[in-house]
């Protein structure tokens, strides 16, 4: 492997504090009750590829795939057995009932359309998280015999992710074929792809316009093939096309833009749930790829910010598009060009696209999963939450406590119980937004000032030493590609959280278990920021951590702001609004209606526009369900 680091085995680490906490509202939000919704989720597709005499779709089977993979690592992590044998229900029929071609799941996935088989890519990623639980050599071998006994194309359209999961098996079984497959796939497919994820237009600097979620998922295949044949022209493409992300495409809550494509990067573009799980989970492997810090804090931009504010609190429902600035999500307030007036921007359980109702599952255990990586003996903290993680050394048990509210607090303080003493080094990611950091081992303390490496401490750890990490945020103004102004501190996004009131509404299908949800506010929101007055009589309080952290009334941390408000930045009200409705804008329909959108920023405000100031609140973004996160920005007469 040439991989700077590894990932650990499932089950190694236990979520403690907030993020246990949130994973059971989870629970007890969508990912114990999706099959409540009706179809997809009510039927067992890959376990007989039906829905009655119809054969359904290949997306169904994405969809539920979605959800397994999410229900099999949530169960492992926080002890849910019920979560863990529903997954496993799938999971066992499928390995119990391989076709002698080594074909694993239902029949119409043998279509070679270039996206029948991409759903096996979303299932084989839940066998492999079964495997890293279990152990079980039975799932490497069915998985090799998929690839090397079958004799199928897999080089067009998203059917190229299953490189993957054949670089995955490779790991376990050194079978060059897999790797030579493997290669053979990347070059045919960029030898036939015509759209913007093919290697040209990655290492090129031209503007992608691409599907987000497609681009996060086949750019991430450069750093995978990197990992396992040291060829630094894949890594390369992998960097430069997430790089283009960055220069284009990223929005001020650390999600890029996916409103189906990526468009821009105003306060108004939006990111589908998708794309938030699936391009932290492309990250994770140019972290594992490259050792580089900065994809570690971009992760938990993302999570905290994008990822939290896309779900309502109690996990019932999440929006298909999330955005920076939304001061209203009903059933028609989507303003995105991609179905605009539809319920794309509402809290749903249940959408007329259910990708992102199951892959929202995903995003959290995820996080979980890779908190910490390894290399031979180097033990590797790359992402901040309390947790437990149990490990060994040279056959020695280790457990390290780790004891923080990070990202609600600076501090992270390490604890370790050993059989006997054992030496490894601890590597410690100090973020690229902190001022150094102040590491205290044993109470003997040491200030580095470098940010946006890893601290390495050499040490032979005895049972109960103590390790304090200590980080430097500070708040930070950021100028917007709108010309707006957000607040930054460590990872978190600051806005301004609006208190909503909440109509529910009927999901189509389902038993009503869950429903959907229009939130509305009546207070204001129509702020502007004057930046250097703002800097200037900011005030950052700290309060009590008590529960429900990601919430407007329980998070602790509060930066208030003067602001102005702009009374004539009001609602958008039309009565008519063009819908595409296929991907490539070649299909299109007007809409009669009465419609209400959050509207985009002014431009080149003066103070005369503006009212006096008053002072404004602002909270983490991800404990806002309605907010507005990037505000316009008063210019110098």
């Amino acid at each position: 492997m040439f991989s700077k680091f590894q990932t650990v085995d499932l089950g190694a680490i236990k979520p403690q504090g907030w993020v246990k906490d949130f994973l059971l509202t989870q629970v007890n939000g969508i990912t114990d009750k999706l099959a409540h919704t009706g179809y997809p989720y009510s039927i067992a597709f890959w376990q007989d590829g039906k829905k009655g005499d119809e054969t359904p779709p290949w997306e169904v089977f994405e969809q539920n795939a979605y959800w397994i993979d999410g229900s099999y690592c949530c169960g492992v992590l926080i002890g849910k057995e019920n979560l863990i044998s529903r997954a496993d229900e799938n999971l066992k029929y499928s390995l119990s009932h391989i076709a002698q071609d080594g074909f694993i799941g239902p029949d119409v996935l043998r279509e070679s359309d270039g996206w029948h088989r991409w759903p096996q890519v979303v299932y084989f990623r839940a066998m492999i998280a079964k495997y890293e639980y279990t152990h079980d050599d039975s799932i490497v071998q069915a998985l090799s015999d998929f690839y090397l006994k079958g004799n199928y194309d897999y080089s067009t359209k998203r059917e190229f992710l299953h490189i993957e999961i054949m670089l995955w098996v490779y790991g376990k079984t050194s079978d060059k074929r897999l790797l030579e497959l493997a290669e053979k796939t990347y070059s045919d497919y960029n030898k036939n792809c015509k759209d913007d994820n093919r290697e040209e237009v990655m290492l090129s600097d031209a503007v992608p316009y691409a599907h987000g979620v497609t681009y996060d998922e086949t750019c991430k295949i450069g750093a995978i093939l990197y990992m396992y044949t040291g060829k630094e022209r894949y890594l390369h493409a992998s960097i430069h096309a997430f790089e283009k992300l960055d220069k284009w495409f990223m929005l001020s809550d650390g999600g890029h833009c996916s409103n189906e494509f990526l468009l821009g990067n105003d306060s108004l573009q939006s990111h589908e749930t998708c794309t938030i799980t699936d391009y932290t989970w492309a990250l994770y492997y140019l972290l594992m790829a490259t050792g580089d810090v900065k994809y570690a804090d971009k992760i938990e931009k993302c999570i905290f910010n994008a990822g939290i504010g896309a779900v309502k609190e109690d996990f019932s429902a999440i929006q298909y598009f999330s955005c920076p600035n939304q001061v209203l999500a009903t059933q028609n307030s989507n303003h995105n060009v991609f179905f605009c007036g539809e319920q794309w921007m509402g809290y749903n359980s249940k959408h007329n696209t259910d990708c992102c109702v199951g892959n929202v599952n995903r995003f959290m255990p995820n996080f979980v999963r890779r908190l910490w990586m390894r290399k031979e003996k180097e033990i590797i903290a790359t992402l901040y939450s309390p947790n437990s993680f149990n490990f060994l050394v040279d056959g020695v048990s280790v457990r390290i406590e780790e004891k923080t509210n990070y990202p609600f607090e600076d501090t992270i303080a390490f604890s370790f119980n050993t059989e006997q003493s054992v030496a490894f080094t601890l590597s410690l990611r100090i973020p690229e937004w902190s001022n150094g950091a102040t590491v205290t081992v044993n109470g003997k303390e040491e200030h580095t000032e470098k940010n946006g490496e890893f601290y390495s401490i050499n040490h032979t750890f005895d049972n109960r030493d103590e390790i304090l990490l200590k980080l430097y945020p500070k708040i930070e103004a950021v100028t917007s590609a709108d010309d707006g102004i957000y607040l930054t501190r460590g990872p978190l996004v600051f806005a301004l959280g609006l208190p909503y009131k909440e109509a529910r509404v009927k999901a189509e299908g389902g038993d009503g278990t869950l429903c959907n949800y229009n939130l509305t506010t009546t207070d204001a929101w129509n702020y502007a920021l004057d930046a250097e007055e703002c800097l200037q009589e900011l005030k950052f309080e700290r309060l009590a951590v008590v529960d429900n952290l990601w919430t407007l009334s329980g998070t602790p941390l509060r930066i208030t702001i003067p602001a102005h408000k702009v009374e004539k930045w009001q609602l958008l009200r039309t009565k008519k609004v063009k819908q595409v409705y296929d991907l490539y804008k070649k299909l299109s329909r007007e809409k009669d209606g009465d419609f209400v959108f959050t509207p985009s920023l002014p431009q080149n405000l003066k103070k005369n526009d503006v009212r006096e100031k008053e002072l404004i609140t602002l909270v983490p973004a991800g404990a806002a369900k309605l907010r507005i996160t990037v505000f316009p920005k008063i210019h110098k007469d």
